[in-house]
This record gives C-alpha cells, structure tokens and sequence, in this order.
C-alpha cells in the first residue's frame, strides 16, 4: 500500500512538474465568432471558435494545459502588463510590444504566419449604408466598442465614433437607426461570410476596411521563463486549419443562442 502511495504521488509530481499552465484572459462580452456568452462563465460547449482552438491546441501539445478567465478587455490588458495572466488573444499594435510578446521572424519582423486568425472587418449597416459610402457621404457616424485596435486604423474624418459597451450594443444603435454603421467581420481568410449578428438585417459592405491577424499574444513574464513552451504553441498554431474553426461558428450559428443585453 505504502508502494501504490509513493508511486502516485511520483507520478503526480512528474505530472505537475512537466506541465505548464497558462492563463489567458479573454472578454466577457458576447463577441461571435470568436467568444460566445456573457460574462466571467467560460461555455462548456460551443464557447466560441477562438476557445475551441486553443483546446486543440493543447491536445496537440500535452505539456500545456490553458486555464480561461473572462474579464473586461481592457483589465485583461492591464493584467497581462502586470503579469497577472500568461496571455490574450490579440492584434499587433506596436505600443503593445511594450508589455506583449508575439510570434517573428528572425528579422525581427512579426511573422503572419504564426497568426491565430486573419479576418476582415467591414463596415455594417442598413440598406442605406451602400449608397452613402458610393456616394462618399461622410462622415458617417460608427458605433464600435470601447477598446477595440481596429479604430486606430480608420481614416478620422470619415468616420464621427460613437463608443459603446459591447458589440450588441453597437448593433442595437445600428438596427434603431440611431447611428450609420458598426463594423462586423465579413472575410475569413480568402472567404466572404456574414459572421456578425443580425446579418438577416444588417450588410456589410466589402471591400473589407481593415484585414487584421490575432496573436496568441504572451506576457513578458511568461516568454521571459517559456520562450520553448511559446516557440512550441505558435509553431503549432501556424500547422493548423484554423479557418475551419471560424467558418463552422459562422456557417452554423443555429447551433449556439446569441445572449441578450
């Protein structure tokens, strides 16, 4: 009996001492494809295409298990500049590489390949959101939420930002004709989907006005003490059929319940 105890107990400890744990820290806002559900609960089914990739990831790497928390983006964020969490899911801004770490090239340059996603991002609107961008009505009045990299890249005169709590919210003022526009995702790789809320309502109006890469992004901390583990992740990401994971959450999307606000 003392034998079987010891054995366990090695076992356990060869275990624990091989695996390395990763936090990432993810919004708590509904935000379809990438994260279904609201709030700090992480869905035990269909939790979103950017979750169940980085669960098959960690299949794929068994010396990694991924530990997910929900939180506001931007103390996500901030806790990853503390080194409170190991990682987010996130675009490359360069004030970001101050206190995150992304995939490069030995050039140093940040290698697209190595990318979690490549998606477009298309203004979304009503029907009379076509004939105003032809007709280059602007500025036109877009409704985005708080925090989000892709308003660093808009043209400022054309666009008057109205910031909101969520992307529903941003949809709602959209659908009450209170604003012109939202941005919703309208291009998986090379494929043109309807991945946004109320598509039956709202169209997106192509070509995309920004094609933006997600990271597995790492704390300093985390890279600092796992540059193998991390090297190992993004080797893995970039072997993946990543766009499949999008596409299913966009192609089916009776299979999940969008929450209200």
């Amino acid at each position: 009996m003392h034998f079987i105890a010891t054995f366990c107990f090695v076992v356990f400890s060869s275990f624990a001492s091989a695996t390395t744990f990763i936090t990432v820290c993810y919004e708590d806002k509904n935000a379809p494809p990438f994260f279904l559900g609201s709030g700090f609960d992480v869905p035990q089914e269909r939790p979103g295409a950017t979750i169940d990739i980085l669960k098959s990831l960690e299949k794929q790497v068994s010396t990694v298990r991924f530990v997910f928390v929900r939180k506001p983006w931007q103390r996500c964020l901030k806790n990853i500049k503390e080194n409170k969490v190991d990682a987010v899911v996130a675009s490359y801004r360069s004030e970001r590489s101050e206190f995150l770490r992304f995939p490069k090239n030995l050039d140093g340059s940040i290698n697209l390949s190595l990318a979690i996603s490549m998606l477009g991002t298309c203004l979304v609107g009503q029907q009379g959101l076509a004939i105003d961008v032809a007709n280059k009505n602007f500025p036109l009045s877009l409704a985005v939420p708080r925090g989000y990299a892709v308003l660093k890249t808009l043209q400022e005169d054309l666009y008057r930002v109205i910031l909101t709590d969520s992307q529903e919210d941003a949809y709602q003022l959209v659908l009450k004709s209170l604003v012109d526009s939202s941005l919703g995702l309208c291009k998986v790789y090379d494929e043109q989907v309807a991945g946004f809320p109320h598509s039956d309502k709202l169209q997106a109006i192509f070509p995309p006005i920004d094609i933006s890469y997600g990271y597995l992004a790492l704390s300093k901390g985390f890279m600092a003490q796992n540059p193998l583990v991390a090297q190992t992740l993004w080797d893995k990401l970039g072997s993946m059929q990543l766009h499949q994971f999008y596409l299913d959450y966009v192609t089916n999307p009776t299979n999940h319940k969008q929450p209200r606000y």
